[in-house]
């Protein structure tokens, strides 16, 4: 009798936990899942349709205009209900609508849209351009640096807005460079030019969605009639690789993430005669020239201690690339120089290194020269840097002679993070 009642306790034990472990089970499956990650075109179409439906759109993009999985965002609004969104015009920045520097105005054989240049000549669009749009939509993914000339086009856009009594949506877009990260020279009013035109820093760490709240405060008054399509799931520690995003270059020689990376620094060699790996499998992360010997660079620049970068001396040749408005130096000829590998972004500060590199070569190599055209001038923001590099001025000293700026342009952007 005992053993039998056991049984049955047994039993309608084994029932109570079976009952309690499927309760645990509908609890987990029906708890609100954990937030995703959405770019900002993303939510554009979800959520934020309302912006553009109904409408006639101009959309200022390229070829990195993506959603996460690569479709172009053109694409996306094409296979909406035209009654919906009417996409009219494509506004494309430097390098062309498909990345291919086609910055001549001409008809997108894919999409049948007229496609409206706004590098060279023309970098506004113009009220006859704007006839038969409602509002832009800009869509383009950036590098975080002043000198990358795809905000320029947005500002000019945003003043091309209040001209024309236009609405302008920024679809924004994650940061590649660690976002705490800001660094560099602000740019002297009197030398601005497309590869400096804004009052930023030369890495500026703001998503194109804060950058535009910024710009439309600090130099448009708040005359911009802006609205900015957020992302979700994201914050100011998210690391860009770990969404995995599809990636397109955004410009010809923007080949990785990484790339962006070095970028925020190297790119200051495009001032002088020593080359910055176009024509590479790096660009921007392979520098060097013939006349340079990449083991003493090396060593100079691994005695300035950088966190979270190493120097590896290397050899490359430069081939021809298809991006006539960059061209390679020393195409054809082999050069000695540095692999500069970004190993950790949150303590690397590549705008400091390129300033490094700069100081290194001008002590190092007599053949180095600094471009007569003073391009250095427009890329750093500053007529000083040349200056003191020609003077023999050190890195610590260099660096201390843009700290108060700096440290107030950091406070003033703080209140525009959306993130």
């Amino acid at each position: 009798m005992k053993q039998t009642l056991v049984k049955i306790f047994l039993f309608f034990l084994l029932i109570l936990l079976v009952v309690s472990f499927g309760n645990d089970k509908q609890t987990i499956a029906h708890q609100k899942p954990a937030s995703t990650f959405r770019l900002g075109n993303e939510n554009l179409l979800s959520e934020n349709i309302a912006l553009i439906s109904g409408k006639n759109v101009g959309i200022v993009t390229n070829n990195s205009g993506i959603l996460s999985d690569g479709t172009l965002l053109v694409d996306a609004m094409l296979q909406l209900n035209k009654e919906k969104i009417n996409v009219t015009k494509i506004f494309s920045p430097e390098h062309g609508f498909r990345g291919d520097d086609n910055d001549n105005n001409h008809i997108d054989s894919k999409t049948g849209i007229e496609i409206v240049t706004l590098y060279g000549n023309k970098k506004k669009p113009s009220s006859s351009d704007l006839s038969n749009v409602d509002v832009l939509v800009y869509d383009i993914q950036d590098v975080g640096t002043r000198f990358y000339t795809f905000i320029n086009t947005m500002y000019y856009c945003m003043e091309a807005a209040i001209e024309n009594n236009k609405q302008i949506v920024i679809c924004d877009r994650p940061i590649i460079q660690n976002p705490e990260y800001i660094d560099g020279f602000m740019l002297s009013p009197d030398i601005k030019s497309f590869v400096g035109m804004l009052p930023i820093s030369a890495v500026y760490g703001l998503t194109c969605g804060e950058l535009a709240n910024y710009l439309n405060t600090v130099e448009l008054s708040g005359k911009c009639n802006l609205q900015i399509s957020k992302m979700s799931g994201y914050s100011r520690t998210t690391e860009y690789t770990s969404l995995n995003l599809a990636w397109v270059k955004p410009s010809p020689s923007m080949y990785f993430p990484s790339t962006a990376v070095a970028y925020a620094g190297t790119c200051l060699l495009e001032g002088t005669n020593f080359a910055e790996g176009r024509g590479t499998d790096k660009p921007f992360e392979y520098v060097g020239a013939p006349y340079c010997d990449g083991n003493v660079l090396k060593t100079e620049m691994d005695s300035y201690g950088f966190a979270g970068v190493e120097f590896t001396a290397i050899e490359f040749t430069p081939t021809s690339i298809t991006s006539p408005s960059n061209p390679p130096k020393f195409v054809g000829e082999k050069c000695s120089g540095i692999y500069v590998n970004i190993t950790d972004k949150k303590t690397a500060e590549p705008f400091k290194i390129g300033v490094a590199l700069l100081i290194s070569l001008n002590k190092l190599f007599p053949k180095f020269k600094i471009r007569d055209d003073k391009f250095l001038d427009k890329l750093s923001g500053t007529r000083e840097l040349r200056k003191m590099i020609l003077d023999g001025k050190d890195l610590s000293y260099i660096i201390s002679t843009f700290q108060t700026p700096l440290s107030e342009y950091k406070s003033s952007i703080s209140s525009f993070f959306l993130y």
